[in-house]
């Protein structure tokens, strides 16, 4: 990432709360059975980015590559999330032509700490995602998104 872009923060009370779009896509990745599998006090972070061009279009992912290690057991990254990615239409002006930054953490509700401290640290060291340095846009970090997941009921 190009240290003089500049970057910017912004709160989830927009109007239309892009996370949710991006959860909803990322929803079918997830391998909830290896999810509910993972022990009390299991926690996993990752973030991606979504580069959006002037017309709303997004035209890049991006993950973090020791992220994408840490996380290949919860989230399935291939081709097809990253089509379903690029399918999303943002007609907010708040995201347009710049690159959007969202972070992730699933934990289950009852948590009170983290088991799994060492993996977490080393998918937090290693957080942001690889931008393509030669796309110039601003860097939008939107709010961080903590996901309650619950086991299933029989």
């Amino acid at each position: 990432m190009d240290e003089s872009m500049p970057i910017s923060i912004i709160s989830s009370k927009q109007k239309e709360d892009i996370r949710i779009s991006i959860l909803k896509r990322l929803d079918k990745y997830i391998k909830s059975k290896t999810l509910f599998s993972k022990p009390k006090n299991s926690v996993f972070l990752f973030s991606l980015g979504l580069s959006v061009d002037s017309l709303g279009n997004v035209d890049n992912v991006f993950f973090s590559n020791d992220s994408l290690r840490n996380t290949s057991e919860i989230l399935v990254v291939n081709d097809n999330l990253i089509g379903d990615l690029k399918k999303m239409q943002v007609d907010n002006l708040v995201y347009k032509n710049k690159i959007l930054i969202f972070s992730v953490l699933f934990k289950r509700p009852e948590d009170d700490k983290i088991s799994n401290f060492n993996e977490f640290l080393t998918s937090f060291s290693s957080l942001w995602p690889a931008i393509n340095p030669n796309i110039k846009r601003e860097v939008l970090l939107l709010q961080p998104f903590i996901n309650d997941f619950f086991d299933p009921v029989n």
